[in-house]
């Protein structure tokens, strides 16, 4: 029931968007469309030149962490998950981009780690630790067996795969045994 004792109305949402004033007799501009637009020109400086191929890494690594503060606010798992991936991919880039850090994996390597922190949060709601410590796990082992093998120049990338096919199914069967027991 309502404060007024009636019992509550039904409401219907045609569409969404943002808005601020008045929009009636104006077009609203799609957000989308102009997302892409500057997205598209952003991607086109960046082929042309550096400062502006560090600049939308750092756009994407603002719009990574904007997700991540939201997912703090509403509790968003989808907020969640782009923000660590965005934010991961980005941090990679803009790191790589300044010089800070060299070699190929950074980007694997952040990833895993951005994974393996939704691991504790997930447990925390009691949903459990499963798919995030596997696959954060896999991407650490892999990210980081790519930054070790390019720093010290060792050509260990052939094994990767296979320890991590291994490693996967060590994985399964001991999952599996677990849960007959």
């Amino acid at each position: 029931m309502s404060d007024n004792g009636q019992p509550p109305k039904a409401v219907r949402i045609d569409s969404w968007g943002f808005q601020t004033g008045s929009t009636t007799g104006r077009s609203r501009i799609p957000l989308f469309g102009v997302f892409l637009i500057v997205f598209g020109v952003l991607l086109a400086a960046g082929q042309v030149l550096k400062v502006a191929q560090l600049g939308a890494s750092a756009l994407f690594l603002a719009l990574g962490i904007v997700l991540l503060i939201l997912w703090l606010r509403d509790h968003n798992d989808a907020a969640l998950y782009f923000g660590l991936l965005v934010t991961a991919l980005a941090l990679s880039d803009l790191l790589s981009g300044a010089g800070v850090i060299s070699g190929s994996g950074w980007g694997a390597l952040f990833l895993g780690i951005g994974v393996l922190a939704i691991a504790p949060m997930r447990a925390r709601q009691g949903r459990g630790w499963g798919w995030p410590l596997v696959l954060g796990g896999l991407l650490c082992l892999w990210g980081g067996s790519e930054v070790a093998t390019s720093y010290m120049k060792v050509d260990a990338d052939r094994l990767v795969g296979p320890v991590l096919l291994v490693l996967l199914g060590i994985w399964i069967v001991t999952r599996s045994r677990g849960s007959r027991g």
